[in-house]
């Protein structure tokens, strides 16, 4: 569309005016002027002959709903202005775009192509195996030469291609019926139906233009916006439906069904056709389609997320739960709640988790906009792996676990129950997570240790095991400990010498809270 707005506006050329190069842009028109015609069809007789010339206007229609026929059909404004005289003046693609705007011009005004073919049943004489041969032979090329026109640039096929195409075509011609024929060589070959292919941006167009829905001029900024709100991806020419835009479809079609509906864009293309005609009176058409359409949108804000969420798991349960394992959706953390679709708050992410929400977070499942057909169920089989038992407690006998949630590896000590949290210890600081121990869990585990009371107010000084390493607690004072120390060398006096140094952070406090008081000490 750009490129061809450009053409429209004009160009400066050789020498020196500015003119446009095509008509008018924004319309899906066939039919050309009579004054155009005229001259397309002289010109044809100059370059191609009289034979390869009319007799009369061509005259063509659009077979789809609702198309523009108020403008003329997109044409150069100059037949003999050729593609030839433009090279360095316009860019490549542009010049392209010239190519294929002259020549289907050009040819939609020349006579059709004459095609001579034959066609030869080759069987048994009990007619228990036919097997059928065509070929063709072109008579008259008729608006073909306009493709094999130097102008065009076109791929010729090559003179040996054609020679051997009219052996064939011969050699078919001379046999005839009952013609004895002698078996050469069989080969096997197999083929299998291959599902619909996906849509590309040009025929997802022309299945608009088809349906009536959009106009010439829409149809770039509608893909445009698919993309850019990551509805689709697109890979090479294919357009891959995102699990996100799946989710919008499915959520307009079950609340706006008439909305939705095909029939319901076209039949107001045509409503507003007979607005600009005045046929319908502008007014009354807009108050009864936006009565109808805000009784969708009361209904669906009454809608719970709930019941959205209810809804997508219906729609797409074949494709969410169809990677866990044995399918079985019971929640592997806590063995009593059940794995359903979710929607995170805001919108801003999907997946899948236990129902028992929050006294069980875990997660099987994300679902961040993925194409659901490329992604591999390692992912899936991690999140959902079950826990591994390294042994018991020496003093409680209680089972001590391996197990992989949302945040990565982690120990835990006993089982999940239900109102119950078990004691948990992060494994993040652990590079290889399958080489702990029962010994070295139960280290972890023992933590928090209270290393003794403040000596200002006999608050507890406490040694935590974080997600990043080990730090010091006291109230909301929080201070990291170096690596090169060993958790077991931390004695009270260690720790409070580390609540005074420059690492310290307050828990709970705003940044520029904690950046004022700094200032405020230093001052």
């Amino acid at each position: 569309m750009k490129l061809a707005q450009t053409l429209y506006e004009g160009i400066q050329l050789s020498d020196g005016k500015a003119t446009g190069l095509i008509t008018y842009i924004r319309t899906d028109g066939l039919h050309i002027s009579d004054e155009a015609t005229k001259d397309i069809q002289s010109y044809i007789r100059e370059r191609y002959g009289q034979n390869f010339a009319s007799n009369k206007a061509c005259k063509y229609f659009k077979k789809v709903k609702n198309a523009q026929e108020a403008h003329e059909a997109i044409r150069p404004t100059d037949v003999r202005r050729l593609p030839s005289k433009l090279v360095g003046v316009l860019d490549d693609d542009a010049l392209k775009l010239y190519k294929l705007i002259w020549s289907r011009t050009m040819a939609c005004q020349i006579k059709p192509a004459t095609i001579e073919q034959i066609q030869v049943d080759i069987g048994k004489p009990d007619q228990s195996i036919i097997f059928r041969f065509t070929s063709s032979k072109v008579q008259f090329p008729g608006y073909q030469a306009v493709y094999e026109d130097v102008e065009t640039n076109s791929m010729r096929d090559n003179e040996s291609g054609k020679d051997d195409r009219s052996e064939i075509f011969e050699a078919l011609r001379n046999l005839t019926a009952g013609d004895p024929m002698y078996l050469g060589k069989v080969k096997l070959d197999q083929h299998q139906t291959q599902p619909p292919t996906r849509y590309s941006e040009g025929s997802l167009v022309k299945n608009l233009e088809e349906l009536g829905i959009g106009r010439p001029s829409t149809y770039a900024t509608t893909i445009k916006v698919l993309k850019d709100r990551n509805y689709v991806t697109a890979k090479g020419r294919t357009l891959y439906p995102e699990f996100l835009g799946r989710m919008v479809s499915a959520f307009l079609s079950h609340y706006f069904t008439e909305v939705t509906d095909y029939s319901f864009t076209a039949d107001m293309e045509t409503e507003l056709d007979n607005v600009s005609a005045g046929m319908t009176e502008w007014k009354g058409l807009l108050r009864d389609y936006w009565s109808r359409f805000r009784k969708y949108c009361e209904h669906t804000g009454n809608v719970h997320i709930h019941q959205v969420e209810k809804m997508l798991e219906k729609t797409f349960g074949d494709f969410l739960f169809a990677s866990l394992p044995d399918e079985s959706r019971t929640c592997p953390r806590c063995l009593q709640g059940t794995l359903i679709f979710k929607v995170s708050w805001f919108g801003a992410g999907y997946f899948i988790g236990c129902d028992q929400h929050p006294k069980c977070k875990y997660i099987a499942k994300t679902l961040y906009g993925e194409e659901e057909e490329d992604i591999t169920s390692e992912d899936t089989k991690r999140n959902v792996e079950p826990p591994k038992l390294l042994g018991v407690h020496p003093s409680s006998n209680e089972k001590v676990l391996l197990k992989n949630g949302p945040y990565g590896y982690y120990v835990q000590l006993g089982e999940d129950k239900k109102g119950y949290v078990p004691k948990r210890a992060m494994l993040s600081q652990v590079k290889d997570v399958s080489s702990v121990t029962l010994e070295d869990a139960l280290e972890l585990l023992r933590y928090p240790v209270t290393l003794g009371n403040h000596p200002d107010d006999g608050q507890p000084v406490v040694l935590k095991l974080a997600k990043f390493g080990f730090t010091i607690r006291h109230r909301r004072t929080i201070a990291p400990v170096p690596k090169n120390l060993k958790p077991g060398d931390i004695t009270l006096e260690k720790a409070l010498k580390l609540l005074l140094s420059k690492d310290v952070r307050r828990c709970g406090q705003p940044k520029r809270q904690r950046q004022v008081e700094e200032a405020v000490e230093a001052t």
